[in-house]
């Protein structure tokens, strides 16, 4: 029996049912602190986001669905016969070119019971008339290794390849100390610059690292610095997060003009960490700039991310 698949905007009555749709994909319950298999029933709010994030209980998928529809973005439920079965989340991304404007497609989560019936193509299909709309040429996403062929077929194709290294705080120049301000929340998204070091999605979704949503705990602990000044004549905004299993180590993200030297950036970066306290820190680089930093610092390899791209 052939089944009318309808794709609509979704709204915070949905949160229970995209829930059970990002649900209905977890093979095995985990704990966060030891990894062993756990009971789904005995998982507080942090066992279960561990497991999937947001979206693995209905109080934390409502909170971040409404950030998302409060911030002008673009969450997408597929349904069949009355029922939620997917869902999708479009960024509105509007940092310079060429990493922007884009839509991008953060998350692709089909029902295990209606994977491979078209839900993911009607999804995408939506996310393009939406992007047209928009003034956005382009769709962006980052998919896992095992669907990169379902988004070629989508019409995707690799576009951008950064690195994850990590770098000893001790690679920063010898009294380098920048002269940064603390930034808040309330500045906003930094859209005249370009998340450059740090792009595992796109620009707003680095931007959201630092300021978590839903309140939980075991998040909130985690320690954030946001800063903002110049770099030899440069623009820049950086930033550092504590990592959840090693508090002596931290991730870095920087926004910069798209043709900046990444060299400076990276040095304030380790600067900035060895002042914080923290001994290591991981930074996903891009690829083409990887030549330019391996001059300066000792880069140890942790892993790669692809970004591909739709043009609409």
């Amino acid at each position: 029996m052939r089944h009318m698949i309808t794709i609509r905007p979704a709204t915070l009555a949905d949160a229970a049912a995209i829930s059970a749709v990002h649900c209905s994909t977890v093979d095995e319950w985990r704990d966060p602190y030891t990894r062993q298999p756990a009971d789904e029933a005995t998982l507080d709010l942090f066992g279960r986001w561990y497991n999937g994030g947001d979206w693995m209980s209905v109080e934390t998928c409502a909170i971040h669905l409404n950030g998302l529809l409060l911030h002008g973005h673009l969450p997408l439920v597929a349904e069949a016969d009355g029922a939620i079965i997917g869902e999708a989340e479009y960024y509105v991304n509007r940092e310079p070119a060429p990493y922007g404007p884009h839509l991008h497609l953060s998350v692709l989560y089909i029902h295990k019971d209606w994977q491979g019936q078209g839900v993911g193509r009607a999804l995408i299909g939506a996310g393009v008339e939406h992007a047209r709309a928009l003034g956005c040429h382009a769709l962006t996403t980052q998919p896992e290794p095992e669907m990169t062929g379902f988004y070629r077929r989508m019409g995707f194709q690799p576009w951008l390849r950064a690195e994850e290294m990590q770098i000893n705080t001790q690679s920063a120049a010898p009294g380098m100390s920048p002269v940064l301000a603390p930034l808040s929340q309330d500045s906003g998204v930094p859209e005249h610059l370009a998340l450059r070091i740090g792009r595992y999605q796109c620009g707003v979704q680095g931007w959201e690292t630092f300021w978590p949503l839903p309140a939980i705990p075991e998040l909130q602990a985690l320690r954030r610095s946001v800063w903002r000044g110049e770099l030899e004549d440069t623009p820049v905004v950086l930033g550092l997060r504590e990592q959840f299993r090693n508090p002596t180590q931290a991730d870095g993200y920087a926004w910069l003009p798209p043709t900046a030297q990444l060299t400076p950036t990276v040095d304030a970066l380790c600067a900035l960490a060895a002042q914080e306290g923290y001994s290591a820190i991981d930074l996903l680089l891009p690829e083409d700039a990887l030549p330019e930093l391996r001059t300066t610092f000792k880069l140890d390899y942790q892993t790669s991310v692809d970004l591909w791209i739709k043009q609409t």
